[in-house]
């Protein structure tokens, strides 16, 4: 069952009901409590909770997302717009007790790779994000207690984080923060192991590049098919190359954060661009 109908299931059921403010508030609680299991969440009435979280206690109203939940065309929108009024909500309580020493550059290719809001919608938090190239880009995000949070750009702005430098310091945090890198090599295809979720992040690491192009007879080409996948040939490998090409796109048709199927060349003055045999 795909997260959309499991969403439905349990947000509706068979068929299209009217909504109990009882019942709604229960489900909201619970799915809150999910989504944010270091929160002391409370229902103090039907359509009110009360959330504490980092020492700090709010009250929260469920009565515009109620009415907008009841005013939905069908089931599937009532459960989008329930989803997304939690992403929302989950993203401005957490990371909340990180600060710029956390952040990590994520790559994406589109909103959808990571589970972020398309950008058209009235709830979506900016966050910051920096074109990289051919349609990826990095998501500076922050990594606290092993796990990944999409922080809004309010989230800087708040902080005092500036965008200038960021992409340093964030290359910076995630080199802290990784385990030994480890290069699989065979056959002229290599494959980099960092953990199992920030490798494709390592198109970034410059240092790391400069050590392997002096292993190479030409440029490095680089596939970052999935988030948690990174993998490299050398221009004058023309074998690797095509194998290169059949592993990114076999990865990136399977895998469950895709990015891209291209293929990048790394110059020795470190641009980045697509590589055209």
């Amino acid at each position: 069952m795909s997260l959309l109908a499991s969403l439905l299931a349990r947000w509706s059921g068979p068929g299209r009901t009217p909504i109990d403010p009882d019942a709604f508030t229960d489900r909201f609680a619970d799915r809150l409590r999910i989504r944010l299991p270091a929160a002391g969440i409370e229902i103090l009435a039907p359509l009110s909770l009360s959330i504490t979280y980092d020492g700090d206690r709010g009250q929260l109203f469920l009565d515009n997302l109620f009415r907008r939940a009841c005013a939905a065309a069908d089931d599937l929108e009532r459960a989008d717009i329930v989803e997304r009024h939690l992403a929302a909500l989950v993203e401005s309580k957490a990371g909340a007790g990180a600060g710029a020493e956390d952040i990590v550059p994520v790559l994406k290719s589109d909103a959808r790779s990571l589970g972020l809001p398309e950008s058209d919608h009235e709830d979506q938090p900016r966050h910051r994000i920096e074109p990289l190239v051919a349609g990826l880009s990095i998501v500076y995000a922050v990594d606290s207690a092993d796990t990944i949070t999409f922080v809004p750009e309010s989230w800087f702005a708040e902080r005092g984080i500036p965008a200038e430098g960021l992409r340093r310091q964030a290359v910076d945090n995630l080199r802290g923060k990784l385990p030994r890198l480890d290069v699989q090599r065979g056959g002229g295809l290599n494959m980099v192991m960092a953990g199992g979720h920030y490798e494709s992040s390592l198109l970034l690491f410059d240092d790391f590049w400069v050590g392997e192009a002096a292993r190479l007879r030409g440029d490095p080409v680089i596939a970052v098919p999935a988030r948690d996948v990174l993998l490299f040939a050398d221009t004058a490998h023309a074998r690797a190359l095509v194998e290169l090409q059949q592993q990114a796109q076999a990865v990136h048709a399977d895998a469950a954060y895709a990015l891209t199927p291209r293929l990048f060349r790394r110059s020795v003055d470190g641009h980045l661009a697509l590589f055209d045999r």
